[in-house]
């Protein structure tokens, strides 16, 4: 009975330090390890991240041309006959080039001199030259071209070159063909032409010629003759010797003037050849 006491004493005495070490355990518990609140996470969602906006290339509208007015239309002119541009208006000037027809040239100035021109295209001097209008057309309004002032003319000269040029048949008549080339700076209109025989000074022909030039070597015969020569062209003459008269030495003496009628200034050259 004594051992059965003694047995629940024990019993009981170890129930209550098991239960004071549980109660200790809670209080324990309560006040030292209460983790800190975690923060609240914001809930993932699947909204997509706007894109990093690209630099998207606009075409920015072309500038627009205000419209002008319309700029005035150079004048131009053209020709019925081949006429030649000179470095002033008039043919004491020297000549520059030629307007031929079929071609244009644009008109650029107006002169002080009646019916010339101050033109230019891409046959005649860049600088422009003075055209007569004689055989000019123009169009376009010339009113609004400047003025210009052409320099002093220059003191005329005369003067030529002359050469055989070749020996031709004509009827019963062989034709010295002297070329005749205007190297002065004035129109030649007429002249005399003569041929001596130097060995015996005799005269084979001789004659006042009114309008000596012709236009080719060998044109129809007799040949037809031009009515004058400008600065820088050359014509022919053509000299019928009466037959039998070859193999022997001569001298043409060709004078040239600068007038009808052998009027004006008048200058004399020589050309020696062989009669063939």
């Amino acid at each position: 009975m004594e051992k059965s006491n003694k047995r629940v004493f024990i019993l009981i005495t170890a129930l209550g330090i098991l239960l004071s070490a549980c109660s200790q355990v809670g209080q324990g518990l309560s006040s030292t390890d209460t983790a800190e609140p975690e923060p609240m996470l914001a809930p993932m969602t699947d909204t997509p991240i706007p894109p990093t906006p690209t630099n998207i290339e606009t075409l920015t509208p072309s500038a627009t041309v205000e419209p002008t007015s319309t700029s005035t239309q150079v004048p131009q002119i053209s020709v019925d006959e081949n006429t030649n541009c000179r470095s002033g208006p008039g043919v004491d000037y020297p000549n520059k080039g030629v307007l031929r027809v079929g071609e244009v040239a644009d008109v650029i100035g107006r002169s002080t001199v009646p019916d010339y021109w101050y033109v230019t295209n891409a046959q005649l001097p860049e600088d422009g030259c003075w055209l007569w209008g004689e055989f000019g057309q123009v169009e376009g309004d010339t009113e609004v071209l400047p003025v210009y002032t052409p320099a002093p003319s220059p003191t005329p000269q005369v003067g030529f070159i002359v050469y055989v040029k070749s020996f031709v048949d004509c009827g019963y008549a062989k034709n010295v063909v002297f070329g005749v080339k205007n190297a002065g700076s004035e129109r030649i209109w007429s002249g005399y032409v003569e041929v001596q025989d130097l060995g015996t000074g005799g005269t084979l022909y001789k004659a006042r010629e009114r309008h000596p030039f012709a236009d080719s070597v060998e044109p129809a015969c007799p040949p037809g003759h031009g009515n004058e020569l400008w600065p820088g062209e050359t014509r022919y003459i053509h000299v019928p010797i009466s037959p039998g008269k070859s193999g022997i030495s001569a001298v043409g003496i060709i004078t040239l003037c600068t007038a009808d009628h052998q009027g004006g200034t008048c200058l004399t050259e020589y050309s020696y050849f062989y009669l063939k």
